[in-house]
């Protein structure tokens, strides 16, 4: 009989990293665990998945408005928590996502159940509460390291060590588990037919820079398009593609404007499958001010795209081993950034030398590889 493991989660909705690594993983695991996943919130358009589904804010039934109209929702998660995992009665419990995180150690901590629980930290909360929610960081601080929380799980070498020596968390409870990519699954997407912009992607002639992530601060896209503003000027026959969608679409879309860069840059949304955009384009381009360990670079060595970054504190830096698999630029640097997008774009020998090197480097991240080491957390325990 098969042990039931529960993922905990803020939502399953499409356009996020954590929300598409979780759904990832209810898959991959599906066949040694019986999958039980738990929203904060629900929306109708979720990554997919497997397992039973259960959202806290679809058991609240006719009380949700009320609760939600006078703040009690907060109050009452780690409860609302404890009351599913009653329910369900799992062998191991997997939280992911800061706040969601909060909510199951305090589940745990007040109602003193004995089933482990391990802790996915996928981001720099360091710089991810530096200007907002700056109450996590306490929090993080304070819950993070107590006896409720069995293992800490990290997707990088350098957010485990941001872990230990800032939140002072001891490094035995500490594992980094790096994200994994099916590339099965990716090489199967790839060959995908693109029905819009078809015309551009098949174009043989053009250099397609490509960045994936939602619009977003963080994600730096204000940055890139001021570095291919000055790119355009060196390499006139290019094009910047940008998939994802978020709050400062409007903002990006007026820099566009003012820069000239109307048919030039192309905001496509967020794409249900954004490999087979990658499959067709010449240089990836990360332009992040923070990451974990970007899934999206994993996708781009996938797909043997040269890769240009910026080197954030934790994540490219180590996926591209200090530049031997990828350009590492300065963080908000558009000239840095822009003088290598120039580079790659001019030099077809060091072009195709990123683009072998990329193919061999997304070895390193396959699933085959490292779904076992969940499996051995797990039953670890």
């Amino acid at each position: 009989m098969k042990k039931k493991l529960l993922i905990i989660i803020h939502s399953l909705k499409r356009g996020g990293g954590a929300e598409r690594l979780a759904s990832n993983l209810t898959i991959q695991l599906s066949k040694e665990y019986n999958i039980f996943i738990l929203t904060v919130y629900h929306f109708k358009n979720l990554y997919p998945h497997t397992g039973h589904y259960y959202s806290l804010k679809e058991n609240l039934g006719v009380m949700r408005k009320i609760l939600n109209s006078l703040k009690f929702l907060t109050i009452i998660r780690p409860l609302r928590i404890y009351s599913v995992i009653r329910k369900i009665s799992p062998d191991f419990i997997l939280s992911s996502m800061d706040i969601t995180n909060v909510y199951s150690i305090l589940s745990k901590y007040i109602f003193r159940f004995n089933i482990p629980l391990f802790i996915y930290v996928q981001n720099n909360p360091i710089m991810r509460y530096k200007k907002k929610l700056k109450y996590l960081n306490f929090l993080i601080r304070e819950l993070y390291p107590i006896k409720s929380v069995n293992k800490i799980i990290t997707i990088s070498k350098g957010l485990e060590k941001i872990l230990e020596n800032y939140y002072c968390i001891k490094k035995d409870k500490l594992q980094t588990i790096l994200n994994a990519i099916d590339l099965k699954l990716i090489n199967k997407k790839k060959k995908e037919k693109i029905s819009m912009y078809n015309k551009l992607f098949d174009n043989v002639n053009i250099i397609k820079f490509i960045t994936i992530g939602r619009l977003v601060d963080q994600k730096g896209h204000n940055y890139l398009i001021g570095s291919f503003l000055k790119v355009k000027k060196r390499v006139p026959n290019s094009k910047l593609i940008i998939i994802g969608d978020g709050t400062l679409r409007q903002k990006l879309e007026m820099q566009i404007k003012k820069g000239g860069l109307k048919d030039d840059v192309l905001l496509l949304g967020f794409k249900e499958n954004p490999i087979k955009y990658l499959a067709k384009s010449d240089i990836f381009v990360l332009p992040s001010k923070f990451e974990g360990l970007p899934t999206v670079l994993l996708l781009a060595l996938a797909c043997g795209l040269p890769i240009i970054s910026t080197d954030c504190d934790t994540g490219p830096r180590e996926i591209l081993d200090n530049g031997k698999y990828g350009l590492l630029a300065n963080v908000m640097d558009i000239e840095d950034l822009a003088s290598k997008m120039i580079l790659l774009a001019k030099n077809n020998e060091l072009k195709n030398k990123f683009s072998n090197l990329s193919i061999e480097r997304a070895e390193f991240f396959n699933l085959n590889k490292i779904i076992h080491e969940w499996i051995n957390l797990f039953e670890s325990f």
